[in-house]
């Protein structure tokens, strides 16, 4: 007769369980053959965005946030709303339909949107159906959102890469031709963010963005910081418009070697500084590739806030070409060339102001249309103002607001590459071809 302990049976019940257990985890644990099994439920796919609907003040909104790591689509007819960062991952297109209004939360989570490299934004919008971006907010104010960023992989001169401001990802590379999207009828209202003096977000930040990206037809409307901000890299620019920008309207710096074509700044006499800020590298000013944009036919209309507001500071070794610049009712100066390096490509002729107007109705005997700087701040020649081709004084030359052009001593753009439209003609808007209309705030 054979007697068994109890206490034997239970422990081989419990021996028996623990290996069933084990079994089962290494089962559950195993490599999935979806593509043999495309219905397991660990094959399903996963994301790193959400897109939820979300009721505010009676009014249905898709509440986008995360980062899109596949193509999306925001169509016209829906609300959006950004909440914090969003990012369009690498190799992923954001398509946005023209008419589309994207909104920026009110939930504390300081919104922008980051096309980062490798990724496209298609925004082609229309003149008659333009792409907005803006806040929820009721009162709104510059810097309710941080704007928006696009990051390439154009060449820069802060490094191999670079880290974009208010920690929106990486940029630059050497594909000059790198290609972005499309921005084209876009707008975007109260973005731009300070965090810190050295770490701010603009209305449009481009971060070493390619030349086959698309950008015309854009305007940053009472945007903190900066209007447009190029950080190196190609992008050309065709037609944009700065409203009220807190900063700068125009700022370069990092190696921009882009073009610029019918470019308009207005200033708030709230708070504005300069039309365009123009640097190379502030660390290394004769660094390559240096800041060398050729630009053509501005109309750039300044206003008192009592602070430093001027047409343009060409300074840190930058390079340019500007032809057909109107520039009227800046306090404190025209145009000022800054630093001995800077200087040096004026006097080489490899940074150029010419066929271009600087008035200002209150100027008296101390008003400097142009002034040239070395890097301890004495005033040296501006050759600029020796040019024949420019015009200085206090009449509005038949400007009236932005409108209105002069054909004395225009040069002809076409001559500056292919990219550039005929209009041989100084200023930006003609008053019977006034291309901002319809779309613009």
């Amino acid at each position: 007769m054979c007697i068994i302990n109890s206490n034997i049976i239970q422990l081989s019940k419990q021996l028996l369980m623990a290996f069933f257990v084990i079994a089962m985890v290494a089962t559950s644990c195993s490599e999935v053959d979806c593509e043999q099994d495309p219905n397991n439920p660990e094959c399903a796919p996963t994301s790193s965005f959400t897109v939820e609907e979300v009721i505010i003040d009676g009014t249905a909104y898709q509440k986008v946030s995360g980062n899109f790591d596949e193509d999306y689509t925001f169509d016209a007819n829906t609300n959006w709303l950004l909440s914090g960062g969003v990012f369009v991952d690498d190799g992923t297109v954001l398509t946005i339909e023209a008419g589309t209004t994207v909104i920026a939360a009110d939930d504390g989570s300081d919104p922008f949107l980051v096309i980062s490299q490798g990724a496209k934004i298609i925004a082609d919008g229309t003149a008659d159906a333009p792409i907005v971006f803006t806040t929820i907010k009721a009162n709104p104010s510059a810097g309710d959102w941080g704007g928006l960023i696009i990051n390439g992989k154009a060449p820069v001169n802060c490094g191999d890469t670079c880290e974009s401001e208010g920690g929106a990802g990486t940029y630059g590379g050497t594909a000059s031709d790198d290609d972005s999207g499309i921005l084209r009828y876009v707008r975007i209202e109260y973005g731009g963010k300070k965090f810190t003096t050295e770490d701010e977000l603009n209305g449009f930040t481009f971060n070493g963005v390619g030349n086959s990206t698309i950008v015309e037809y854009i305007q940053a409307y009472e945007c903190a910081d900066d209007g447009i901000e190029f950080f190196g890299g190609t992008v050309n620019v065709k037609y944009a418009v700065v409203s009220n920008a807190g900063d700068d309207s125009f700022d370069w710096a990092y190696g921009w070697v882009g073009n610029g074509q019918f470019w308009v700044a207005v200033q708030s006499e709230v708070e504005s500084d300069r039309a365009i800020e123009g640097d190379n590298n502030k660390n290394d000013r004769v660094i390559s590739p240096a800041s060398n944009p050729t630009i053509a036919n501005c109309t750039f209309i300044g206003a008192n806030d009592d602070g430093d507001n001027q047409a343009m500071k060409l300074r840190e070794g930058t390079k340019a070409t500007i032809h057909n610049a109107i520039c009227l009712g800046f306090p404190k100066r025209g145009v000022q060339v800054e630093h001995n390096e800077t200087v040096a490509n004026m006097n080489d002729g490899s940074l150029l102001v010419a066929n271009s107007i600087i008035a200002y109705t209150n100027a008296n005997d101390n008003y400097k249309y142009f002034l040239a700087t070395d890097t301890d701040g004495n005033e040296v020649t501006c050759t600029f103002a020796n040019d024949a081709s420019n015009s200085t004084g206090v009449s509005n030359f038949g400007i009236e607001g932005y409108r209105g052009t002069v054909n004395e001593n225009a040069a002809d753009p076409t001559t500056l590459g292919n990219w550039f439209d005929a209009a041989t003609y100084i200023g930006a808007v003609p008053t019977g071809s006034d291309w901002t209309i319809g779309w613009t705030k």
